[in-house]
């Protein structure tokens, strides 16, 4: 069982170097480093949980190509980038291997920030690591914040109006329930944003967001 999950997971990947090819060449260092990082991420999901199992022989689709898919929507990689609830470097490690040059990923349980801490060199671009809450991080500020899988959209803006400079964008990744959420961060917000789909989903779709204001 072990072995078939181990052949897909092979299978995969070579897939999804193929799917990432189509919007970003992808040089030997890189594969490489996607493997290292992946092999990691398996090799401690026992421990952490960090993907459900159901999802890991599909991880190159399911994790890796899913995140991958912002570097398609990031304006300069040479600017200061967030990546918010990092949790296993999902999407911020991922992005940092593909170009970012300075990703910070912050994480508020000790454990996973220690994992972070751990894989942080598989990058050769600067990654730094918060273990932190939201609440608690102060005194720095971002071009671009990402995040996936970490709070609703009304939640996510709030915490961007703290660390987003002001001509800088957010980039989230977001499920099927994107209308009802963008409805109501709209009740509490202005601001502008596009929607693309996802390359992952169906029912999924990537939102970038700027000029982010209170309404009150």
């Amino acid at each position: 069982m072990q072995l078939e999950i181990e052949q897909k997971i092979s299978q995969e990947k070579e897939k999804i170097f193929a799917e990432i090819e189509n919007f970003l060449t992808l040089n030997l260092e890189q594969k490489k480093a996607l493997e290292s990082y992946v092999s990691m991420l398996l090799q401690e999901n026992g421990k952490y949980n960090f993907i459900g199992k159901s999802t890991i022989d599909q991880i190159w689709n399911r994790h890796i190509l899913d995140c991958a898919q912002l570097i398609k929507f990031v304006q300069n990689p040479q600017k200061k980038f967030a990546d918010l609830g990092s949790g296993a470097g999902l999407p911020g490690m991922v992005l940092s291997i593909l170009g970012l040059k300075e990703i910070h990923l912050v994480e508020k349980s000790f454990r996973k920030a220690d994992f972070l801490r751990k894989i942080k060199n598989i990058s050769p671009n600067r990654v730094f690591v918060h273990q932190a809450k939201l609440e608690e991080l102060e005194n720095i500020n971002f071009d671009c914040i990402m995040s996936r899988a970490l709070a609703p959209l009304d939640k996510l803006l709030e915490y961007c109006q703290k660390f987003l400079k002001n001509d800088g964008y957010c980039l989230f990744l977001k499920g099927k329930n994107l209308p009802l959420e963008i409805s109501q961060a709209r009740q509490k917000f202005s601001f502008e944003f596009e929607l693309f789909p996802s390359l992952t989903s169906q029912e999924s779709n990537i939102i970038r967001i700027n000029k982010i204001s209170n309404l009150n």
